[in-house]
């Protein structure tokens, strides 16, 4: 029991360490990285376990904040401080989860092998003798298995043989009767250039009877267009002499609309003169009209101021006459209504006795 129990704690060691050593290659590949982005760093860590390397991290901010020109991390006792502290921490590196996500293929390859190689460990290491039994049995029983399949292809070797002369049988079967159709097929095409060599022949004699009737038409039609040019031969000779009788005639007409313009233009002058004529007579009335008008105008003015005058004064008095005829409609309203007051009081004072006497 105690060999035991020291190999079960050797293996967990052996385990422990090549677990630690995977981690702290997961902290190395993201160390540089971490170290370009000091004050990005500096944030993350804040407020946790890990802000013992705070400081060493300001003093390499300081000193690099120092250097001119391309800025390297140097190699002095705070850079190997830092790195010593996240290969001892290598926790730090699961607060950076993207930096690990985004690591190259190199890296991404070490890790992996790291990590097939922690499981091939692990596998070899808790292997006892009873698994390595149940391997050997599993291998024996593959083995069996093998030979059995191994035997069926045999099996299904002679059965494809034979399936293949069934086949070539069949093949040669199928091959007789593609011979068979294919001589029907023969036939048939034979059957069908007769039929259409039949028809080829009908063809060619309905398009010489089409032919044919086209000729006796084109004739019919050459007939016709004879008969149509005689016509419009005469039509045109006819049109000729009736152009020719019709510009005689409009010459005519000319002629006498010729004379008629100069009758015109005869009697339009002598109307002319009887216009201009008639045109000084009325220049002449005109100027009677307009004195006369002047002379109306004044008189006419005169009349309106009287008349103008005479209105006023029948509208005053009608207005006189309008007002005496209110106030005195309104006094005898007045009067009326006052002598109706005057009933009612004394009727509710009378009302007011007889009521006072029935109380008592």
């Amino acid at each position: 029991m105690d060999t035991t129990a020291e190999r079960q704690v050797r293996l967990e060691g052996v385990e422990r360490v090549l677990k630690m050593s995977q981690e702290r290659i997961k902290i190395a590949m993201i160390i540089p990285k971490l170290l370009e982005h000091p004050e990005k760093l500096k944030s993350v860590l804040k407020g946790t376990c890990y802000e013992e390397v705070l400081e060493p991290i300001d003093s390499l901010i300081h000193q690099l904040g120092k250097q001119t020109g391309h800025s390297k991390l140097p190699h002095d006792h705070t850079t190997m401080r830092i790195v010593d502290f996240f290969l001892m921490n290598h926790k730090i590196h699961r607060f950076f989860p993207h930096m690990m996500h985004n690591l190259n293929e190199r890296d991404r390859q070490l890790l992996a092998a790291f990590h097939f190689l922690l499981d091939s460990a692990h596998m070899h290491l808790h292997r006892s003798s009873r698994s390595e039994i149940t391997k050997e049995r599993k291998l024996h029983a593959i083995y069996h298995q093998n030979v059995d399949i191994q035997k069926k292809i045999k099996e299904l070797k002679a059965s494809l043989a034979f399936q293949q002369v069934i086949g070539k049988w069949k093949t040669a079967a199928k091959g007789i009767y593609l011979m068979k159709v294919e001589e029907d097929l023969a036939n048939k095409k034979w059957q069908n250039n007769v039929a259409i060599q039949n028809e080829i022949e009908k063809c060619n004699r309905t398009m010489r009877s089409y032919h044919k009737g086209s000729m006796d038409r084109q004739k019919e039609l050459e007939e016709e267009l004879i008969l149509a040019r005689e016509t419009y031969e005469k039509m045109t000779k006819k049109n000729l002499s009736e152009e020719h009788e019709l510009r005689s005639e409009k010459n005519k007409y000319l002629l006498q609309l010729q004379s008629l313009l100069k009758k015109y233009d005869a009697s339009l002058g002598e109307k002319m003169r009887e216009n201009l004529v008639a045109q000084d007579q009325f220049l002449v009335a005109k100027k009677i009209l307009d004195d006369y008008m002047v002379q109306f105008k004044q008189e006419e003015r005169v009349y309106k101021n009287i008349v103008v005058k005479k209105e006023e004064e029948e509208r005053r008095i009608q207005q006189q006459k309008l007002v005496i005829f209110m106030m005195n409609r309104a006094a005898a309203k007045i009067q009326k209504y006052w002598r109706k007051w005057k009933k009612d009081q004394r009727k509710k004072k009378r009302q007011g006795k007889g009521k006072g006497k029935k109380g008592k």
